[in-house]
């Protein structure tokens, strides 16, 4: 009987583990459909707001110079005091989450990426994003120069604008050759794809469009691009931003429906296990009744 016991414990345990795990796939399915609207506007702003940058860069030409482009060597040496960066460091900003419980969601980009920059820790420094990111890039010897926790859901373009100020002054102040972003990308509720994708500089080489002389700017092509590209490039880090969020609690809620599946699951078994006992017991005792009487009357 105290098998039994044990059996129907273990029963009522994993169906409050069951009931959790159903709860949070609720949540995450919710969540997930909430940032996913905003990720899909993000979208359209980001590659609207891209392509308008590409047409003012492709119009300035090369004899414009900016802290955010990508100044051919020589050319942005005096004008924009960055000299040739094509041999610097560069950063990396690996988007991870704060909490675990996604599935693969931040392994998978984290194998990703260290396939990408194995063997250049002297040349990669990295910016984390989410906690798990954290603690996971700390116990590698690269180098972490910055870290963003604990961020709103969804997160907010000032929250954005922030952490992109943050880069551009570590883009500036260190030299940077490149500024690069490492994310999942959102495809589908249970499937999402890491990428690194660039950041700064703009490239100006990437930035060609055949109605470029038609475009003209007021008061100068300079003035406006000191508006439109902080804002494209804050645009670009925010939808990053959105897809690393999307794609979390699509994984969640993968992970929690499976967990909640298995849970179902352990409990048909351990119901059957308990049935089986049950009547072993019944079993012996209508054994130990029947040969009692045999004796008796014997």
């Amino acid at each position: 009987m105290a098998a039994i016991k044990e059996v129907r414990q273990r029963i009522k345990a994993v169906r409050g583990i069951g009931q959790v795990t159903k709860a949070m796939k609720m949540v995450a399915t919710v969540k997930m459909r909430r940032v996913q609207d905003k990720m899909i506007q993000s979208r359209v702003y980001t590659d609207t707001l891209y392509a308008m940058a590409a047409r003012l860069v492709a119009a300035a030409g090369t004899e414009v110079t900016h802290p955010l482009l990508d100044q051919p060597p020589g050319l942005g040496a005096s004008a924009a005091g960055a000299g040739d960066r094509s041999c610097g460091p560069e950063v990396l900003v690996v988007i991870g989450s704060d909490r675990g419980l996604c599935g693969s969601f931040n392994t998978g980009l984290f194998r990703y990426v260290l396939a990408q920059i194995r063997g250049q820790e002297s040349m990669v420094n990295l910016v984390t994003v989410g906690r798990k990111t954290r603690e996971f890039w700390g116990r590698h010897a690269f180098q972490v120069v910055q870290s963003h926790e604990k961020l709103g859901f969804p997160i907010t373009w000032d929250e954005s604008e922030k952490i992109g100020r943050d880069l551009a002054s570590l883009h500036s102040f260190m030299q940077l050759s490149r500024v690069r972003l490492a994310y999942q990308r959102f495809v589908s509720a249970g499937v999402s794809r890491p990428v690194i994708v660039p950041w700064l500089p703009f490239k100006q080489a990437e930035a060609s469009s055949p109605a470029a002389t038609e475009l003209r700017c007021e008061p100068s092509v300079e003035a406006v691009l000191d508006l439109i590209l902080p804002r494209a490039l804050t645009a670009q880090l925010h939808r990053a931003l959105l897809e690393a969020q999307a794609s979390e609690q699509g994984a969640r809620m993968v992970a929690m429906d499976n967990a909640t599946t298995n849970a179902e699951e352990l409990t048909g078994d351990l119901t059957l296990l308990a049935n089986k006992l049950r009547q072993t017991g019944i079993t012996k005792e209508l054994l130990e009744i029947t040969t009692g009487a045999e004796a008796l009357g014997a």
